[in-house]
């Protein structure tokens, strides 16, 4: 079972069978030097720009990241917020402009919200002024979404939805939990959205769930391999919703979150070993890591590297998640754009009080959220600390299973990576 511990720093530590206080820094160690293999792969370099379709949303999502963290507010969304419009006219052209500081790589422009399909004309209208624009070949496009108006958008703009690259569907357990936690959508809905989705489109679909303390991870997957074997998803993706109260009861979370990771990279190793990458996309990044000794050199967000962006009412930020304050520019009167010489650095200045540079799964990490901690709370960033490195540890146990699994059966870092790692990047990365 899991244990309270208490650290040196007084704070709240907790215990899992083979990992003694996960609080302390070195409780996990992630091997720096000595590979397990001398392969290496080519990772994908697009710049991310994300585009606020709208603050619009009806799905009353338990711990809305944008109502408590964003906005610092416990009222539901739609009460706080319906101004985030985007003006495709307008957005587009600080997109181009953005494009042309990185003009060597490829743009993967992510509709976001708010619920996006409530305004899918500035979706579509969006889209085609950026395909007719004479760098066209340079953009791809992704959504997130809550997957309930995909059947009407599918109507409206056929050629539109099929040109997606990626649809990332927040998806979060079996009828009775995903209703439970998002109680404005239904799953029965998406699902038969999704099927519709699937008689017309062959690309990826994201199934991403968002983890709240009464949420079972084993419940989302075991919902994601039923979509799965449908045919109706093609990976998996699960984070920790960003809060500012504390776990209430963190020793039990622990516990169950890791007994459901157990549970499931059992299932990973018994696909890997019959030659089956199970599409895990943040479970097969850290493989890679684990594999290849590789240090992220960031947050996994890269938020303070200023490559990429994101937009919201015309103007820009380094996250969309951030407080609206923290804005670096936008357009002047003339619509050329102006970015201010913000020390994008500040926003990873907790990286030092938070230990990250002592940590021993650091390399992977990169330092949590800058959302959780610039606008959360420090109680509940060292409780994701804490179940980070039970994380990475009990994946780095099965590693050298995997490693044979990989070997056995031909399969290369790189398949690993074109398979499905390389969708880490276009989700928050880490859990």
């Amino acid at each position: 079972m899991a244990k309270i511990v208490k650290n040196s720093k007084q704070l709240t530590g907790v215990s899992y069978p083979g990992f003694d206080d996960l609080s302390r820094l070195d409780a996990v160690k992630m091997r720096r030097s000595n590979p397990l293999t001398t392969q290496v792969y080519k990772e994908d370099e697009s710049i991310m720009i994300h585009l606020t379709i709208t603050g619009r949303c009806y799905a009353q999502c338990k711990g809305c990241v944008n109502s408590a963290i964003t906005m610092g507010s416990d009222m539901p969304r739609n009460a706080i917020i319906s101004s985030e419009e985007a003006e495709p006219g307008r957005d587009t052209a600080i997109i181009k402009q953005l494009a042309d500081r990185h003009p060597d790589q490829s743009i993967t422009i992510c509709f976001y919200g708010g619920e996006p399909f409530l305004a899918v004309d500035k979706m579509k209208k969006t889209w085609e002024i950026l395909k007719e624009s004479e760098t066209a070949d340079r953009f791809r496009f992704l959504v997130y979404t809550n997957g309930e108006l995909l059947s009407d958008a599918l109507n409206l703009y056929p050629k539109f939805m099929k040109e997606i690259w990626v649809y990332s569907v927040s998806i979060d357990g079996d009828e009775k939990q995903h209703n439970r936690v998002r109680q404005g959508t239904r799953l029965n809905r998406i699902r038969e959205n999704l099927r519709e989705l699937s008689t017309f489109y062959k690309g990826d679909v994201l199934h991403w769930s968002t983890l709240r303390e009464d949420q079972s991870l084993l419940n989302c997957f075991e919902e994601f391999m039923r979509l799965y074997k449908e045919g109706l998803v093609n990976h998996f993706f699960w984070h920790w919703a960003e809060d500012r109260e504390p776990f209430k009861d963190l020793a039990s979370y622990v516990l169950n979150y890791g007994q459901d990771v157990e549970k499931i990279m059992d299932i990973y190793v018994q696909e890997i070993s019959n030659g089956i990458i199970l599409p895990i996309a943040h479970v097969n990044e850290l493989i890679l890591f684990l594999l290849t000794a590789e240090e992220r050199g960031h947050t996994a967000c890269a938020v303070e590297l200023a490559k990429n962006y994101d937009i919201v009412s015309g103007k820009v930020y380094p996250c969309a998640d951030l407080p609206s304050c923290l804005s670096i520019g936008g357009l002047d009167k003339d619509r050329k754009l102006r970015l201010s010489e913000y020390d994008l650095d500040s926003l990873v200045g907790y990286k030092s009080w938070l230990g990250c540079y002592q940590c021993g799964v650091h390399f992977y990490c990169g330092g949590r959220c800058p959302v959780q901690v610039v606008a959360g709370s420090k109680e509940r960033t060292y409780q994701y600390c804490q179940l980070m490195r039970l994380h990475v540890g009990i994946i780095q146990d099965r590693i050298s299973d995997i490693l044979k699994g990989l070997e056995r059966n031909g399969i290369t870092l790189q398949a690993v990576y074109d398979q499905s790692a390389f969708l880490a990047k276009y989700t928050d990365v880490v859990p």
